[in-house]
C-alpha cells in the first residue's frame, strides 16, 4: 500500500561438565598418542611410505617366491596398521566431536544462566522501583478496592483554558506519520514489559491494538511472528487501560483483572484510536529503532507520590481545556484521552531496568537535553462516547482506586526499519504521511 502524502495539517488516520570431558578426553588422547608414537617408530623401521621403491628394488633383484611372500606379509601388516589408523582416527574424531558437543552444552548452559540472572535482576529492580508486585504477594491491594472519588471528576467548563499545554510532551512541529491499527484488537490484564511471564501482572485490563499476540509471555521472537491489526503490516504493540461504563456489567466478573481487582462495569471501546508520530524541537528526528520500548504515565501514581504522572483528558470541541481529572463533557461532546510519550532516547538502550531511564521528555521547546537523541513523539488520541454523568473510570491497580492520574500506556516499536526510516523522513521533510507500507 502506498503511503498517503498530504502537505499541510496533521493527518490522523559451562564449567564442571566441560572439565570432566577434558579429563576423560586427555586419558584417551594420551593412550592414542602413545600408540601412534610406537606405530610411527615401527613404520620408520619397516620403511613405510616407500612402497614403490621397495617393490622396485625387489623386482630388480629378480628374487623368487619367498621375497613375494615377504612382500605380501609386509603389505598385510601395512594394511592392518592402516585399518587400525583409520579406526583410531575415527575414535579421535568422535572424541573431538564429543568434546565439542559438551563444550557447546556448557556454553549454552552458561548463556541460559546469564539470561536467568538478567531476568531475576530486572524483576528485582522492578519490585524495588514499585513497578512490580513482590512475589510473596502476587496480587496486592485487594483489601483497598474502592471506586473513583467525587473529587476525581470535574465539569469541563470549570477547567481553565490552557491551550492544550498541559503535562509533559505535546510540543510538536514539522511533519508527522500515522498508522491505522483499529480501536481494540484484544484485552487481557497482563503486562509483559513490567511483569514478564506473570498472568494478571497488571491487575487491570488493557486494550491492545497492533500486534495481535501480546500477552504476559510476549518477547521479541513471539512479537516478530505475530500478526497485526495495523493496515500497513506494522507489528508494533500499543496498549492502555480500558475505560468502563460503571452502569454496565463487564465480561470479567469474578476474574483476576476484573472484579477481583476492583475493576467493574462494561468495557467501552474507543470510537477512534489515532496513533500519530510527530516532530519536535530544533533538531531532525532519528528513525525509531526496532524493539525500542517506551512507557508513559504511571499506573502506580498514588503509591509513588505522583512521580511520572502524565494523564491528560479533554472533550471534543473544548480541546483547549486539558485536565488530569475525569472531565464531564457537555451534551454532544465526547471524552478524549491524550497519551503523550517521551521522545528523547539515550541512543544506546532499547529498554532500562525501570523502563524509564533510557527515555526522557523534551523541554518546553521540544528539544532534547545533551546526550539524548530526538526520535518521533508518539501521541495516542482515544475518543469515547462518554456515559452520562460520572459513571465511568479507567481500570487501575486495586489500591489506586481508579485515580484518573494513573492513566498510562506502553509501546514497543516493531515497525520495519524501512517504515521507521521513511516515517522519520516524512517528519523531517515537513510531510504528513499515513500507513507507510512495511516494504517498498
Amino acid at each position: 500500500m502506498a503511503a498517503l502524502l498530504v502537505t499541510g495539517g496533521v493527518v490522523t488516520v559451562a564449567g564442571s561438565a566441560f572439565a570432566d570431558s577434558e579429563s576423560g578426553g586427555s586419558g584417551l588422547f594420551s593412550a592414542l598418542s602413545s600408540d601412534e608414537g610406537s606405530e610411527s617408530d615401527a613404520d620408520s623401521d619397516s620403511g613405510e611410505g616407500s612402497d614403490d621403491g621397495s617393490e622396485d628394488g625387489q623386482d630388480q633383484e629378480g628374487s623368487g617366491e619367498e621375497p613375494d611372500e615377504s612382500r605380501e606379509g609386509s603389505q598385510d601388516g601395512q594394511d592392518d596398521r592402516s585399518a587400525q589408523d583409520d579406526q583410531e582416527d575415527d575414535q579421535d574424531s568422535q572424541g573431538e566431536e564429543g568434546q565439542d558437543q559438551r563444550r557447546d552444552q556448557g556454553q549454552n548452559g552458561g548463556r541460559d544462566r546469564d539470561e536467568r540472572d538478567e531476568q531475576e535482576r530486572r524483576q528485582d529492580a522492578l519490585v524495588a522501583a514499585g513497578q512490580r508486585a513482590d512475589p510473596e504477594d502476587p496480587f496486592p491491594g485487594r483489601d483497598q478496592i474502592a471506586p473513583a472519588g467525587e473529587d476525581d471528576y470535574v465539569d469541563i467548563a470549570d477547567v481553565e483554558a490552557n491551550g492544550g499545554e498541559f503535562g509533559e510532551g505535546g510540543q510538536f512541529n514539522g511533519g508527522s506519520y500515522t498508522v491505522d491499527c483499529g480501536v481494540s484488537d484484544h484485552n487481557n490484564s497482563d503486562n509483559y514489559m513490567a511483569a514478564p511471564g506473570k498472568r494478571n501482572g497488571a491487575q487491570h485490563v488493557h486494550d491492545y491494538v497492533g500486534n495481535t499476540t501480546t500477552n504476559a509471555n510476549s518477547d521479541e521472537d513471539s512479537l516478530e511472528q505475530g500478526s497485526t491489526s495495523c493496515v500497513n503490516g506494522d507489528q508494533s504493540t500499543f496498549f492502555w487501560p480500558v475505560l468502563r461504563d460503571l452502569n454496565g456489567t463487564g465480561p470479567d466478573v469474578g476474574e483476576d483483572g476484573g472484579s477481583l481487582d476492583g475493576n467493574v462495569g462494561s468495557i467501552l471501546q474507543p470510537q477512534s484510536a489515532q496513533l500519530t508520530f510527530r516532530g519536535h524541537g530544533d533538531e531532525p528526528v532519528q528513525p525509531m529503532p526496532t524493539h525500542l520500548m517506551i512507557i508513559m504515565g504511571n499506573a502506580k501514581a498514588g503509591a509513588q507520590n505522583g512521580d511520572n504522572v502524565n494523564a491528560k483528558y479533554t472533550c471534543t470541541g473544548q480541546e483547549d481545556r486539558v485536565t488530569d481529572k475525569y472531565p464531564v463533557c457537555g451534551e454532544g461532546s465526547n471524552l478524549v484521552r491524550l497519551l503523550d510519550y517521551p521522545s528523547c532516547w539515550d541512543g544506546q538502550n532499547l529498554e532500562s531496568a525501570n523502563l524509564r531511564d533510557h527515555m526522557a521528555f523534551p523541554d518546553g521547546d521540544g528539544n532534547c537535553s545533551n546526550g539524548f537523541t530526538a526520535v518521533p513523539a508518539l501521541r495516542i488520541t482515544l475518543t469515547y462516547d462518554q456515559p452520562e454523568g460520572r459513571a465511568f473510570s479507567i481500570d487501575s491497580f486495586p489500591n489506586e482506586q481508579h485515580d484518573p492520574s494513573t492513566d498510562h500506556s506502553d509501546f514497543e516499536n516493531m515497525a520495519s526499519e524501512d517504515q521507521s526510516r521513511r516515517g522519520a523522513d516524512c517528519i523531517n521533510n515537513n510531510e504528513q504521511c499515513a500507513n507507510i507500507p512495511r516494504e517498498g
